[in-house]
């Protein structure tokens, strides 16, 4: 595996244990300052003070309910010179702290990932939604 592949891989094992453990300041650092939201039904999250005030809001909302699952399943990963894109699902499972009820979710995703200067990878541009399941 390239070195280029392998920092990929570590940038989606630290998205998947930050998102997990819901720690998004961990999650802040693996965009780039310039990078690009496009959340389903929501505004655009452009740039890095924006990307800050939306990861301070996520931290500072109610905790209602506790990650089971939260994992990747890319189709594709292109290393196209300082940039990578990939697209795929993401799947996850909650249980909802005062009823106990677990719920599924899956979206589709595609990312463009940048190369920083020191060598590390993050998310530069993203957009998701909501799938009714995974599909092959």
């Amino acid at each position: 595996m390239s070195r280029d592949r392998e920092r990929i891989v570590e940038l989606h094992q630290r998205d998947i244990r930050a998102s997990t453990e819901r720690d998004y300041a961990t999650l802040r650092t693996l965009m780039s300052d310039d990078a690009v939201v496009l959340p389903p039904g929501g505004r655009m999250i452009r740039g890095r003070e924006s990307i800050d005030r939306s990861f301070v809001a996520m931290a500072g909302a109610p905790v209602t309910s506790d990650v089971l699952e939260y994992a990747f399943d890319w189709h594709e990963v292109e290393i196209c010179g300082e940039y990578a894109f990939e697209w795929g699902y993401i799947r996850g499972r909650e249980r909802d702290r005062a009823t106990g009820r677990e719920t599924a979710e899956f979206h589709h995703v595609m990312r463009i990932l940048k190369r920083q200067p020191d060598g590390a990878w993050k998310v530069h541009r993203t957009i998701w939604n909501t799938a009714a399941s995974p599909n092959p």
